[in-house]
Formats: C-alpha cells, sequence, structure tokens
C-alpha cells in the first residue's frame, strides 16, 4: 500500500527516516540551485510555495482518510481528524485564492472567505469533541507523543517555527530576498515531513508493534 511505503513504521523505522532525510537534503540542493538561477522561485504563488501547498493538502486529505476509518468515538479519530484540520488550516495560510484570477474578480476573493468559514466552523466542531475527550487523550499523552505521526508533527513544527525569524527578516546581514528563500526552504522541508507524517504509523499500529515485540 502506498501508506506504507512513504510513512514511518512504529517498529525499524531507521531506513524511512534515512530516505526521508536524503530526499530532503536533495529537495534542498534542487532549491538552492533553482533559487540561483530564478531568484522569484521563492515568490509568493511561485514553484517552492505550489509544492508546499499540494504537500499540505494531500496530508490534510491523508489524515482525513485515516480519520474516517476510525471509531468517531476513537482517540485515533480525534488525532488524524485534528492534524487533517491543521493541515487545512496550513493550507489556507499559503495559498493566496483571493490573488487568482483577474483584478476586480470577486469570485476568488468569496471562494477563500467560504472555504476560511468552513475551516473555523469545522474548528469549534472539533474543539467540542476534543473537549469531551480531554480525560482519555491526556491519559494517553506519552503514547500519543511516542507515535511516529506526533513526533514528525513535532518537527514539522520545528522547521515552521525556525522560518518565523527569516519571515520577519530578523537578520540583518542577509539580504531580503535570501531571507525570503530561507524561510520557504524550511517550510518545504517542513511541509514534507508533515505529509510523510500524515503516512506514518498512529496509535494503533504502534501499539501491535509493542504487542509483536
Amino acid at each position: 500500500m502506498l501508506l506504507n511505503t512513504i510513512g514511518i513504521p512504529a517498529s525499524r523505522p531507521a531506513p524511512q527516516v534515512a530516505t526521508l532525510l536524503a530526499f530532503l537534503a536533495t529537495l534542498s540542493l534542487a532549491c538552492w540551485v533553482g533559487y540561483g538561477h530564478d531568484p522569484h522561485l521563492a515568490d509568493e504563488n511561485h514553484l517552492m510555495e505550489n509544492i508546499q501547498a499540494v504537500a499540505l493538502l494531500l496530508a490534510c486529505l491523508v489524515h482525513g482518510w485515516r480519520a474516517s476509518k476510525l471509531d468517531k468515538k476513537s482517540v485515533g479519530f480525534i488525532l488524524h481528524a485534528g492534524l487533517s484540520l491543521l493541515m487545512y488550516s496550513f493550507f489556507l495560510r499559503e495559498v493566496v485564492i483571493r490573488d487568482f484570477g483577474a483584478p476586480g474578480n470577486q469570485f476568488w476573493p468569496w471562494t477563500e472567505h467560504i472555504l476560511r468559514g468552513i475551516g473555523w466552523s469545522c474548528w469549534v466542531i472539533y474543539l467540542v469533541a476534543f473537549a469531551s475527550r480531554f480525560q482519555r487523550i491526556w491519559a494517553m499523552r506519552w503514547q500519543l507523543l511516542a507515535t511516529p505521526v506526533i513526533i514528525t508533527a513535532l518537527c514539522g513544527a520545528v522547521l515552521m517555527a525556525s522560518g518565523w525569524p527569516f519571515d520577519k527578516k530578523k537578520f540583518h546581514t542577509i539580504s531580503e530576498q535570501d531571507s525570503g528563500f530561507i524561510e520557504e526552504l524550511l517550510e518545504i522541508n517542513a511541509y514534507i515531513i508533515l505529509l510523510v507524517g500524515s503516512a506514518s504509523a498512529s496509535l494503533r499500529e504502534v501499539s501491535d508493534s509493542e504487542e509483536r515485540q
């Protein structure tokens, strides 16, 4: 199955982790070379951001698909549903939908408002469900933190946070354009990790692995 191919398993994760790191290094090098030839590579709605958007959309869909296969009252469902919503929110953050189409065309701005409204509505419903299961989730916090799906999410979060000072141009020794490129490079790595994480082992797979050992 494709998810088993790209995801990180609960047992013997080293080969998949090594493959992921090698891919990220190759991708980063390709982006660096491409940026040297085309400084606009990291601009809004250009190639790097488009790759980010695709990775986030796929991660959203994979988490959503995995959540749909689980009992709606389970902690696993809450985990994947929440991560799916998070990927959806990141997707809307990265893609400036209102800038699509010709100037003055109101279709795309309204589309963005509707998609954001759907996102906020889903978050309200999700947080109500999360609050009702908080004690069960808290009781399983160490199991959750040991799952590859959460570990990859945390790694992605660290890379995204690392891009913040470059986004805000905090390093005056780096040009604004180079600073923007570094931010996008960190983010593209983060979102690829989040995509791999969406297909990685979750609670049930970790439990099965521990039982086999």
